[in-house]
């Protein structure tokens, strides 16, 4: 049971990355530029001022806010890695 679990883990996140990487893509050919800063300060504040207002949230709120923590998060990280190969640091 373990390693079903560890491997739905494994597709989900798999899939998340292809969604952040089509998505960026999609924003990105709608003239929409959003600094990697903002995506990382964002992946944090979507979680904490909601847990700081309201702390007993529903659980499927909270998962919610997780879920875009992640996508923030991840969107962060492919538009670092792209600004890194641009730099060529």
């Amino acid at each position: 049971m373990t390693y079903l679990y560890w491997f739905l883990t494994f597709v989900a996140f798999i899939a998340l990355l292809f969604f952040c990487t089509r998505f960026l893509k999609w924003i990105k050919a709608h003239g929409v530029k959003i600094n990697r800063w903002i995506w990382a300060t964002a992946a944090f504040l979507v979680v904490i001022i909601p847990k700081a207002l309201f702390p007993h949230l529903n659980s499927v709120i909270s998962i919610i806010l997780y879920v875009l923590c992640s996508v923030f998060a991840l969107n962060f990280m492919i538009e670092q890695h792209e600004w890194l190969i641009k730099s060529k640091i």
